[in-house]
């Protein structure tokens, strides 16, 4: 899996994250992988809110449904609320892990057939929300994003598509 992230643009406001490789199953699947299996491929260990703390994530399947970590004392943490779910094409949700929704930016999600499978492209934006801050995490997503989509997600779905 290649995936590519986008360059930062000279504007007041940062640009958005863009995130896009092709997954080795049809759009359905992928779309499947991402959202009903998130938790099988997320980096929990690593990029979650209780760290080695948590147990799981998992998305509430329909519009106005959160993204939620689950702790193993039962603690929740909201990463975010999902805005659209259009199964096998298109997926977005507003993204505040660990900070008050206010706060929060969006994250879209597109699943297109490609001859080798599905262009899967994420595109991370809203960094205004965040004022002084927006510049700084905004750099740090540009790697976050390339390694939990491409290396992760990308990952998940060349091992679920072989066996």
């Amino acid at each position: 899996m290649n995936a590519s992230p986008a360059v930062a643009s000279p504007t007041t406001a940062p640009a958005p994250v863009v995130v896009d490789l092709v997954v080795p199953c049809p759009p359905d699947r992928a779309f499947d992988y991402f959202t009903r299996d998130i938790g099988r491929w997320w980096p929990l260990e690593t990029h979650s809110v209780g760290r080695d703390q948590t147990r799981s994530v998992h998305f509430e399947p329909r519009v106005g449904g959160r993204l939620v970590e689950t702790c193993a004392d039962g603690r929740e943490s909201t990463w975010g609320t999902v805005e659209a779910w259009e199964h096998a094409r298109r997926l977005r949700f507003s993204w505040h892990p660990g900070r008050e929704p206010a706060t929060a930016q969006w994250v879209e999600v597109t699943f297109a057939a490609n001859p080798a499978g599905t262009r899967v492209t994420l595109t991370h934006g809203g960094w205004e929300r965040l004022d002084a801050q927006a510049a700084e995490t905004r750099d740090h997503y540009v790697g976050g994003w390339a390694f939990v989509l491409g290396e992760r997600f990308g990952g998940y779905c060349a091992g679920a598509a072989s066996g």
